[in-house]
């Protein structure tokens, strides 16, 4: 599974969108090449758990298996836990937490914790992560990039937090297996709007940017 999503290159993230319209925005990215979602937590919502696991199983019921799907936002053990039960198949979070780590992989599911600096890329992967996601960048920060991850080489990482079609190609080139965004796919006002076709549109775009920059 690591390899496919490394791979693909493309984790789309959801987050805030009502579950509604789920089937819809969905099908919308399918259409536009995207075959792996990450659904995110809300930790300051008390009934997270129950809304999160609702989206990803609205998800499996609308795509079958035609997707990947994972759970986003996990900076808690019943976050992983409920996240299984519901059908993810990997992990993601901002942090690196062992303890989130190796319960991630005694369930069987893939471990892509958030890192920044070298000790906490060597923490996570020595803790048994499979990808490590580079969180937060921005394009300001390749030189940073570049500077930590030549030595850790042989460690598979994407980018995360300034990924768009502008900046694709230089998260690529710096060595990024691939990236995760949201808000430059499922934009809050194409989701209102049930633009669909636009967002079929940008997931082509962002899929055609990775696959530029890795030709490079």
């Amino acid at each position: 599974m690591n390899n496919f999503i490394t791979d693909h290159g493309l984790i789309v993230i959801f987050r805030g969108v009502d579950i509604e319209k789920i089937p819809a925005t969905v099908n919308a990215l399918y259409e536009g090449g995207a075959r792996i979602v990450e659904v995110a937590f809300n930790p300051s919502d008390e009934n997270t758990i129950a809304k999160t696991t609702a989206i990803i199983k609205k998800i499996y019921e609308t795509m079958g298996d035609k997707l990947v799907v994972g759970a986003g936002t996990v900076i808690k053990k019943e976050f992983v836990d409920a996240a299984y039960k519901a059908g993810a198949k990997f992990i993601y979070s901002p942090n690196t937490d062992t303890k989130i780590i190796k319960r991630t992989k005694k369930l069987g599911m893939v471990s892509i914790p958030g890192a920044f600096t070298p000790s906490e890329i060597m923490t996570a992967y020595n803790a048994g992560a499979d990808i490590i996601k580079m969180f937060p960048i921005t394009k300001d920060d390749i030189g940073y990039l570049v500077n930590i991850t030549r030595p850790l080489s042989h460690i598979p990482f994407i980018c995360v937090g300034g990924t768009n079609p502008d900046t694709i190609e230089c998260f690529i080139k710096a060595g990024a297996k691939g990236v995760g965004t949201g808000i430059s796919i499922l934009k809050p006002e194409l989701i209102e709007a049930e633009d669909y076709a636009e967002i079929t549109h940008l997931t082509k775009l962002h899929l055609e940017k990775i696959k530029e920059a890795r030709s490079l």
